[in-house]
C-alpha cells in the first residue's frame, strides 16, 4: 500500500508542471478570446472594407517610378500558371527592387501593400498578436485552398477573417499588427531547409526576434521569442515592411537583418 501510495505521490508530482501549463495556457487563453470578443462587433463592421493596395513604387537610384498598372500589365501577358508564383521586378537596369504576388482579387499587388495597417484589436502586449494567430488561423497550403492556384496572398485584414492561409497570409498579418503596437516588424522572404517560406523579425529595444508566424505555439512571454542570430535553417534573401523593400547583397547566409549586406531598393506609396 506504501508503495503504491508513493507512486501515486510521484504520478501527482511529475503531472504538477503540465497541470500548471494548461491553466496558464487556458488563461491566456481567455485573455485573447475576451479581447477578440469585446471587438468582434467594431470588427465585424469593418471586416468588409475594401483596402487600398494601389500604389507606386519609388525605386532607389531611377527617376523613373514602377506603377502597380505596369506591373500587371506585365503579368497580364504571362500564363495563369507563371503569373501564379511572386514576382521579383528589376527596372531600368536595377535588380531585385521590389516584389509583387497575386492576391484574393487574382490581381498582382506590391508586396508592401498587403500590410494594409490593420489590427484586429488594440493591446499593449507584444505577445498577443503571435498567440492569437496560434489559436485562430489554421495552416494550409493555397493550392488545396484555391482550386489548385500556385500562391495567393491575403491583406492583413484578409488573414485575420480568412480562417485558413500559408506562411506568408500569417507573416502579413503578425507584422502588421506589431508594426501598429510601434514595432519595426518585416516580412522576410527566402527558405527554410530549402523550400520557399516567409516569416517575420521583429527588432525590440536594438534586438532582432525571429518570429515563426506559422507556429501553434503559445508563447505568452516576448523574451521566450527566438533571437533571429540563434535561428537555424532560415535563409533570408528579401524583407519588406509597410513602405519599404530590402534586398540582400549577397549569397551568403545570414542571421543578421540589418547592416551593409542590405540594401533599401525602394519605397511604396500608397494610393
Amino acid at each position: 500500500m506504501r508503495l503504491l501510495l508513493s507512486g501515486i505521490i510521484l504520478g501527482l508530482v511529475l503531472m504538477l508542471p503540465e497541470l500548471l501549463l494548461k491553466q496558464k495556457q487556458s488563461a491566456q487563453d481567455q485573455i485573447v478570446m475576451e479581447a477578440q470578443r469585446r471587438a468582434s462587433y467594431r470588427a465585424a463592421e469593418k471586416s468588409t472594407e475594401k483596402d487600398i493596395q494601389r500604389g507606386t513604387v519609388i525605386v532607389t537610384g531611377s527617376q523613373s517610378p514602377l506603377t502597380e498598372s505596369m506591373v500587371q500589365g506585365a503579368v497580364g501577358k504571362r500564363s495563369e500558371q507563371e503569373s501564379g508564383y511572386i514576382s521579383i521586378w528589376n527596372w531600368q537596369g536595377l535588380e531585385s527592387v521590389t516584389a509583387s504576388a497575386r492576391g484574393l482579387d487574382r490581381l498582382h499587388h506590391f508586396a508592401n501593400s498587403y500590410l494594409v495597417g490593420f489590427q484586429p484589436f488594440e493591446t499593449k502586449d507584444l505577445w498577443v498578436p503571435l498567440y492569437t494567430l496560434a489559436i485562430r488561423k489554421e495552416y494550409q497550403y493555397d493550392h488545396l485552398q484555391y482550386a489548385g492556384l500556385a500562391d495567393i496572398w491575403q491583406t492583413s485584414r484578409q488573414a485575420y477573417y480568412q480562417k485558413r492561409g500559408d506562411c506568408e497570409d500569417h507573416a502579413i498579418l503578425l507584422a502588421d499588427w506589431l508594426i501598429n503596437l510601434g514595432v519595426d516588424a518585416r516580412v522576410a522572404l527566402g527558405t527554410y531547409k530549402g523550400e520557399g517560406h516567409a516569416w517575420v523579425v521583429a527588432i525590440v529595444n536594438g534586438t532582432e526576434y525571429l518570429l515563426e508566424a506559422t507556429s501553434k505555439r503559445r508563447q505568452s512571454n516576448w523574451q521566450a521569442m527566438p533571437l533571429a542570430a540563434l535561428a537555424e535553417g532560415y535563409d533570408v534573401e528579401f524583407q519588406f515592411n509597410r513602405d519599404y523593400f530590402w534586398a540582400k547583397t549577397t549569397s551568403a547566409p545570414t542571421r543578421n537583418y540589418r547592416g551593409r549586406h542590405w540594401i533599401r531598393k525602394s519605397q511604396f506609396i500608397r494610393g
